[in-house]
């Protein structure tokens, strides 16, 4: 039996609404198959970007986090380890049954843009390149920010459509690619305060070599004004407005990484 949309769950109640099957998959999106998640968690940018989310996230042993898209399931898993309660949602069928194999958490079949979950129920919203997949981005930006608390964070990461190998984001599936700029904007008009912007792997070249070196240096570059804001991923982290949380105590370290207090 479906969800009643007019019958927001609860975090608490995700893992029976999955066990009793009570979850609808809606929209479209390619089902990649298992060698595709598997290597994609291997590679080393992923995990680069993984560990960016999970710091921006500032979980604490209390937090419920939700992430949006969880694919093959590693990063769901690393946000298991550090929050009271972590939830993954995709619709992909592969990427689901994967997920349910590698996390203990609930995993279900929801579509990212119409959540069924109530107001205000999660700490922090994690998304990492599923924003770039979706018709209406603000949208379901605004989506994103009814399930979070006050004061709660959505961090994301998104292809830079300014990047200049333009070449490495040919996605059928691509439908809305973004600069640093038009992120800021998305976030904002979806009621958002943008407290984090910046990107990883600068731009080096086109070649093998140029790629390789911009994964390896990526930590070093978004501490460098000359190569934060050219890097082939955005990283953004956002709050509903309200209180005060853990990423604020972040510092700017560049033109393109604003921290607001």
């Amino acid at each position: 039996m479906p969800i009643n949309p007019c019958r927001r769950a609860s975090p608490d109640s995700a893992k029976s609404l999955q066990k009793r099957g009570r979850t609808t998959v809606s929209g479209s999106n390619p089902d990649y198959d298992q060698s595709y998640y598997r290597s994609r968690e291997r590679w080393p940018d992923f995990r680069l970007e993984m560990e960016s989310l999970l710091t921006l996230c500032r979980l604490t042993t209390e937090a419920r986090v939700l992430e949006l898209g969880c694919g093959g399931g590693e990063l769901l898993r690393h946000l298991d380890d550090r929050a009271k309660l972590a939830v993954g949602v995709d619709l992909s069928p592969q990427g689901l049954r994967l997920a349910r194999q590698q996390s203990r958490t609930a995993v279900l079949g929801a579509n990212a843009e119409a959540l069924p979950f109530c107001q205000g129920a999660f700490d922090a919203v994690v998304a990492q390149h599923l924003v770039e997949h979706l018709q209406e981005p603000v949208d379901a930006m605004r989506e994103w920010r009814r399930v979070l608390r006050a004061g709660g964070v959505l961090a994301i990461v998104t292809p830079n459509a300014a990047y200049p190998d333009p070449a490495l984001f040919h996605d059928p599936t691509h439908l809305h690619l973004f600069t640093l700029e038009s992120l800021r904007a998305s976030l904002e008009e979806a009621g958002f305060r943008v407290v984090y912007l910046s990107t990883l792997f600068p731009y080096l070249g086109r070649n093998r070599i140029g790629r390789s070196a911009s994964i390896r240096l990526a930590p070093l570059a978004r501490h460098l004004p000359v190569l934060a804001g050219n890097g082939r991923s955005l990283v953004a982290a956002a709050a509903r407005p309200g209180s005060p949380f853990g990423i604020t105590r972040l510092r700017s370290v560049s033109p393109q990484i604003q921290v607001e207090n």
